[in-house]
């Protein structure tokens, strides 16, 4: 963290979360938050804590003033087992043969919290994450699905 006028924050990310090459035996995903490490959840949810190792990647978060923040990120995901499956795609190689590059996720989100009447009880995001999918895409699902994705959302939270 860097105290500056608008307050600055970077941040190392690592993860690594072993596979198995049982697709069956995989962690259950169920209770993990996902946001945070991975990108955004919704109708994208591209990754999931399991069979993942994602040695680089960094996180800004920029507050300009005390109600807005913005937050850019980006990491580079592997599978943990070449072998096992990419959890949540029904895509897996049981050879190994293809790879383990999975690809480069750019995640960007900006919040408003309004101070004023009764919108401080709402925040305001917008959003957009781009997924330069790796050759495992390619190798594995034949070229279908292999372009890169992308992913704009906007969200209203109301707070009670």
């Amino acid at each position: 963290s860097f105290n500056t006028a608008m307050p600055l924050r970077l941040i190392y990310l690592v993860d690594y979360a072993s596979g198995d090459r049982d697709p069956n035996k995989n962690f259950d995903f169920l209770f993990a938050k996902r946001r945070v490490e991975f990108g955004p959840t919704g109708i994208l949810g591209v990754f999931f804590p399991s069979n993942i190792f994602s040695p680089a990647g960094i996180r800004m978060t920029l507050s300009p003033t005390p109600t807005v923040s913005l937050m850019v990120s980006h990491r580079a995901f592997w599978l943990a087992e070449k072998q096992g499956a990419f959890v949540g795609t029904g895509m897996q190689d049981p050879s190994g043969q293809t790879g383990s590059f999975l690809g480069n996720l750019f995640d960007f989100n900006l919040r408003w919290n309004p101070t004023f009447s009764y919108w401080k009880r709402m925040s305001f995001d917008i959003g957009y994450t781009h997924l330069f999918k790796g050759d495992y895409f390619d190798k594995v699902a034949n070229g279908a699905g292999s372009r890169d994705t992308n992913y704009g959302y906007t969200q209203v939270t109301f707070k009670f």
